[in-house]
């Protein structure tokens, strides 16, 4: 009798995103990757060529190896949105927020007002949140 394969279901809270994430991606270390600084514009490259699969891995990578740091999460939620995976955008566009806020606290140095407003303002165009909080 043939096996039938179930579809994995979709995480829904950001710590089963990241625990996926880490499974897919098991050599990833945080703070420890050196080509990671190029993953950005990697991801951008991708995203802008609409190659949505390439540029979620890339951005999957770097939020495992700079989670301290927005842009991977913000990748990912631009990545999301355009596949329509609105409640998923959310998770990763409120964790890009947060953690933006976080360095914006520690002075205008460390992170430019207008990049802290660009993520928030994308973020409102998602719509509200919906399903089990974070």
């Amino acid at each position: 009798m043939p096996r039938r394969h179930r579809p994995q279901s979709v995480p829904t809270t950001l710590e089963e995103n990241l625990r996926r994430m880490r499974s897919e991606f098991p050599n990833i270390r945080p703070f420890e990757e050196e080509d990671d600084l190029d993953w950005w514009n990697d991801g951008l490259d991708a995203l802008q060529a609409n190659q949505l699969q390439q540029a979620e891995k890339i951005f999957k990578k770097l939020a495992l190896a700079q989670p301290e740091h927005f842009d991977g999460y913000y990748g990912l939620a631009q990545v999301y949105q355009r596949q329509q995976l609105i409640p998923q955008a959310i998770l990763f566009a409120d964790e890009a927020v947060r953690l933006a806020q976080v360095m914006s606290a520690d002075g205008p140095d460390s992170l430019d007002p207008s990049t802290l407003l660009e993520l928030k303002e994308f973020r409102s165009q998602l719509g509200p949140a919906s399903g089990p909080a974070e």
